[in-house]
């Protein structure tokens, strides 16, 4: 499977294209993620796709201080970010553009672009979180 298939799609086509867009039931109208073909609180089947802010508040957080397999080109340390996206309660993971490595704070708000992160032989859409000035 990749990343065209499957109910997830039209996020990864989204972030290609430079915007973050998220599911939402047609039934009830509630945030759907992760993505799926039908409501987990209704039942229905009907979702439709929101473009949204790429802004967010940081849930939780961590730094990678060692080398592990498919991450070689994202350099030590980094830090990984769990944002929760603003008014739908979504939370979506992505780098932190930290090169101070100042630690992040909960509920500090962030900013997001779409970047890219090269796995192996995949270059992969990222959310590249910055925090909010």
């Amino acid at each position: 499977m990749s990343r065209a298939d499957g109910a997830d799609a039209p996020y990864w086509n989204g972030l290609e294209e430079g915007k973050l867009t998220l599911p939402r039931c047609d039934g009830c109208d509630r945030w759907i993620w992760p993505a799926g073909h039908r409501c987990g609180a209704c039942g229905t089947t009907g979702v439709h796709w929101v473009e949204r802010p790429i802004a967010a508040t940081v849930f939780s957080w961590t730094r990678t201080w060692h080398a592990f397999g498919g991450a070689e080109s994202l350099g030590l340390p980094f830090t990984t970010v769990l944002a929760e996206i603003e008014d739908c309660g979504i939370r979506l993971l992505g780098r932190l553009d930290d090169p101070d490595r100042i630690d992040p704070i909960l509920g500090e708000k962030l900013t997001g672009q779409i970047g890219r992160t090269q796995a192996g032989d995949d270059s992969i859409p990222t959310i590249i979180w910055s925090r909010a000035a």
